[in-house]
């Protein structure tokens, strides 16, 4: 498969992707939509909340907000390290504290603040809730590594397609980000997870009837040998 860009961004690619198969474009695109991992708020702890919102619901909206995830840093879900959720590179932390004066306060998610400096909102005015006059809001909330096939907010970008040109071998492929990875990474993350994916296929995949036969062949040779 040769691939040629079009176009390169940190949120956005195109590309030309010629010498392969629909089946194999395709495999690209759904890999990316559920098996590349990012960073998510996954559970929250609400102290006090005098908004409009249900606790629920606020944790919905925290949940969807796409945060910068450091390559390599974390450790997904699903991996061994993480099955017990309490490894140093299974999680991080994120706290929001902000009271409001005399007037109603529209709290976003540039309020929030993560105990890794290299995590955060990627869209800081994404508003949040509101709280009324004199009040406070304050949770704190953890982020962890999962996929788009767990639940949406783990999806690591907002376009994922391709379409056909008049050559059969040949696509155009286009990615957009959300931000939590640039467009270029998540491709790549892409290729190498369906890369592992085919080599532990191939690790696994046996043919006894022809090791079978190829034993006895053995077997045959040696005695006319002989």
């Amino acid at each position: 498969m040769r691939v040629e860009f079009l176009k390169l961004s940190e949120e956005y690619l195109e590309a030309r992707l010629s010498g392969c198969s629909e089946a194999m474009v395709n495999a690209i695109r759904r890999t990316i939509l559920e098996e590349v991992p990012v960073l998510a708020i996954n559970e929250v702890y609400i102290f006090e909340n005098p908004g409009p919102m249900f606790d629920e619901i606020l944790s919905h909206r925290l949940g969807l907000i796409p945060l910068k995830t450091p390559i390599n840093k974390y450790l997904p879900m699903d991996s061994p390290e993480c099955t017990g959720g309490s490894g140093e590179r299974c999680f991080t932390t994120l706290s929001l504290d902000v009271s409001a004066g005399e007037e109603p306060l529209t709290v976003y998610a540039k309020d929030l603040t993560c105990k890794d400096a290299e995590v955060y909102p990627v869209y800081g005015n994404i508003p949040i809730t509101k709280i009324p006059p004199r009040s406070r809001l304050r949770l704190e909330a953890i982020a962890r590594m999962g996929r788009g096939k767990m639940h949406a907010k783990w999806q690591p970008a907002s376009l994922a397609t391709y379409s056909f040109t008049e050559q059969p071998d040949v696509f155009i492929f286009k990615l957009e980000s959300t931000g939590s990875l640039p467009s270029l990474e998540i491709l790549k993350q892409a290729l190498k997870i369906l890369r592992d994916k085919f080599k532990t296929l191939m690790d696994s995949f046996t043919l006894p009837e022809v090791e079978e036969q190829s034993r006895e062949k053995g077997v045959a040779n040696s005695g006319e040998v002989g």
